[in-house]
């Protein structure tokens, strides 16, 4: 296996884990297999949240090194903790990891979900089933409908 035979999973594995819909664009280009397709999205997007999540925690400390709380005993309320509770309320974990992928991307996705649930066995189960879910229905939509995107692009 040369570089010029890994370079394209790399770039679907790195396009999954920050742009799960350009990641899919990159296996219909590459024209890998059901199972090829399927296995990069899944994986690449969970390496995404994997790696967003550590990071997100990473950059937490650092920030609370250099901008300490002060506590000044009372609870302050802005727009953006009402916010933060109306999508926990709203939708919960289940409903952040659904919109992930498509909607929210993964960095978004995965800095919300850690944010609001430490439990992260719980956030990872979560969002592999969602990453599941999406690769199964569009690279089965793609695979079972036979569909010829580049001769509609135009490649």
């Amino acid at each position: 296996m040369s570089f010029g035979d890994i370079l394209p999973i790399i770039i679907v594995l790195c396009c999954a884990g920050s742009k799960y819909i350009m990641a899919l664009g990159f296996i219909v280009y590459y024209d890998y297999n059901f199972i090829e397709s399927f296995v990069l999205a899944v994986t690449g997007g969970m390496l995404g949240i994997w790696f967003f999540s550590y990071f997100n925690d990473v950059f937490k400390k650092i920030w609370q090194h250099f901008f300490p709380k002060k506590d000044t005993g009372k609870i302050v309320i802005n727009t953006k903790k009402r916010l933060i509770v109306k999508i926990r309320q709203s939708y919960g974990l289940a409903g952040i990891a659904f919109l992930t992928p498509v909607i929210l991307t993964v960095p978004v996705g995965a800095i919300i979900a850690t944010t609001l649930y430490k439990n992260k066995i719980k956030v990872y189960s979560y969002m592999l089933a969602a990453f599941i879910f999406w690769s199964l229905l569009f690279c089965g939509l793609y695979h079972l409908l036979d569909l010829d995107l580049s001769s509609w692009l135009h490649f």
